[in-house]
């Protein structure tokens, strides 16, 4: 996908989340969001279609297949921590809900699902 932001994503209540994934390692293709719901929580979280899922609760998604992946995020109860990459040339996004700046408990929390994402790929 080239060069890009790395963004952490927060969701919580847990589904439906509002958004359609495409893609997987049997398609030979990177696991993107295909389509958010509007007034979803996907939408309201800052997620936006072209994105490629890095990880999902710190799991790696570079070698899984779509059904795998399906298989993940079913298994998800409440909340959902995805690191996406975002391409340099990706329309500017306006969050809905822009009455609360990043927290440092927001940036903490992005570090460690770095980490773990990071951690899982050496270990895996």
């Amino acid at each position: 996908m080239g060069t890009g932001d790395f963004i952490c994503i927060s969701m919580t209540g847990g589904a439906p989340w509002g958004f359609r994934l495409q893609g997987g390692k049997e398609q030979k293709q990177p696991l993107q969001v295909a389509k958010i719901r509007s007034q979803s929580k996907a939408s309201g979280s800052g997620l936006c279609e072209g994105d490629e899922v890095v990880s999902i609760n710190g799991n790696p998604c570079a070698d899984l297949t779509y059904p795998q992946v399906i298989k993940l995020m079913e298994s998800i109860t409440d909340s959902l921590q995805m690191l996406i990459k975002r391409r340099l040339d990706a329309p500017f996004l306006f969050l809905e809900d822009q009455s609360h700046p990043p927290s440092p408990q927001h940036l903490l929390g992005y570090t460690s699902l770095l980490i773990a994402t990071l951690a899982n790929q050496l270990m895996g």
